[in-house]
């Protein structure tokens, strides 16, 4: 989940640009490895404040590995024609996928289907790697809904805590996921991802996280342990990937409602919520925009947020 790391508040650019055969106009395949244009800031809307798209919900049961692992799951499209992006959102160890309908219905506003799913196993010991096979037949199901027109090649995956891990899980295995995006992620419990699974990922990476989980907490447990944290995620992940740390947040900042039964053993953090939420919304649209989509002037804002002015998020990057 949380973890610390050196920061970059000089605002260089992440070499994130396609390769030369899938380059989108306006890129810039011969430009030198490591290098992009990192003069300018952000221009444009920024990806954190919501898109122009309506959004509709709808609550389905999507089958598992097998037909009695049916996992809960939100919907929600954009009311906009097709095709569209899809992202599977997945939820924290005993948490709701309701605690993230914030970031799902975001990324809806921008053009994305997002898809919030409940883990069949929802006991305290789950098999993390069989809740990720689970988790890749979602993909199988939203591609066979013809009104989701899903697009096939432009398909990423989100989570918090362990669903962070589930998602390199998903993603290691499954090349059908073009692009992850880590909040707080946490590689608790067998199997292991970090370095392990991370290292296969052919999908671009980006972990959000925070460093004061990563000691002490309810019992001397940390939410977040430094040996486990977003950081972890990021010194093994294949380039490109980026890393921002939010100062003074704590685990449960990610979650739409921190009063939950569970959130209450991970609350050292003295930001506000809302820092950390905006930073991941607006990374949510931004890496996904710019891996699946290749909108190249997502770059800025990935790579030079607004917060990095006041100190407020660190990024690194390679």
């Amino acid at each position: 989940m949380g973890g610390c790391g050196s920061g970059n508040s000089s605002g260089a650019v992440i070499d994130a640009r396609p390769s030369s055969s899938d380059a989108p106009t306006g890129s810039s395949p011969d430009a030198p490895p490591g290098t992009l244009p990192d003069a300018a800031p952000p221009t444009g809307p920024d990806p954190a404040t919501d898109g122009p798209a309506t959004v509709t919900m709808t609550t389905v049961s999507i089958p598992g590995t097998t037909p009695s692992r049916q996992q809960p799951a939100t919907i929600f499209a954009p009311g906009a024609p097709g095709p569209h992006p899809l992202v599977i959102v997945l939820p924290g160890f005993k948490l709701d996928r309701t605690q993230y309908t914030s970031y799902a219905h975001h990324l809806a506003t921008w053009g994305f289907v997002a898809i919030a799913i409940d883990y069949a196993d929802t006991s305290f010991s789950p098999d993390h790697a069989a809740i990720a096979d689970d988790a890749a037949k979602v993909i199988d199901y939203a591609l066979a809904q013809p009104a989701l027109a899903i697009a096939p090649t432009q398909i990423g995956i989100a989570g918090h805590s362990l669903g962070g891990k589930i998602a390199v899980l998903v993603a290691a295995t499954d090349a059908r996921i073009k692009a992850v995006v880590g909040w707080d992620p946490v590689d608790s419990t067998a199997p292991s991802v970090a370095p392990e699974r991370v290292a296969m990922l052919t999908a671009p990476l980006a972990v959000v996280g925070e460093i004061t989980d990563a000691s002490g907490g309810v019992g001397g447990m940390p939410c977040a342990p430094q040996a486990e944290n977003f950081l972890q995620f990021y010194a093994a992940a294949p380039a490109p990937a980026v890393a921002i740390t939010v100062a003074a947040s704590d685990h449960m900042d990610w979650v739409d409602d921190p009063s939950c039964f569970v959130c209450g053993f991970c609350t050292a953090g003295t930001a506000s919520p809302e820092v950390a939420r905006t930073v991941t919304r607006r990374v949510d649209v931004a890496w996904f925009r710019r891996h699946l989509l290749g909108d190249l002037a997502m770059d800025p804002w990935i790579l030079n947020p607004p917060e990095l002015a006041t100190a407020a998020v660190t990024v690194d990057h390679r």
